[in-house]
């Protein structure tokens, strides 16, 4: 199961085009659109094809989600 809980350690790793473009160390997280909302904070600018890695590092999961990002 990949549920988020606000306690659990979320290691985000933000790709666009093959380059990682920021590493993230969360905490907090209910959800993947908590994550999303992180985002603009770590990568200013940040728009189109976008690769997000979650690892739960409480858990021990694993997801990987390609969102387009536009700009706001």
């Amino acid at each position: 199961m990949t549920a988020f809980c606000p306690s659990d350690v979320i290691f985000a790793t933000i790709r666009q085009r093959g380059t990682v473009l920021a590493n993230l160390k969360l905490s907090g997280i209910s959800s993947l659109t908590d994550v999303i909302r992180r985002i603009p904070a770590a990568v200013a600018g940040l728009m189109g094809l976008t690769i997000i890695e979650l690892r739960n590092g409480t858990q021990g999961w694993k997801q990987r989600h390609t969102i387009m990002l536009s700009a706001s």
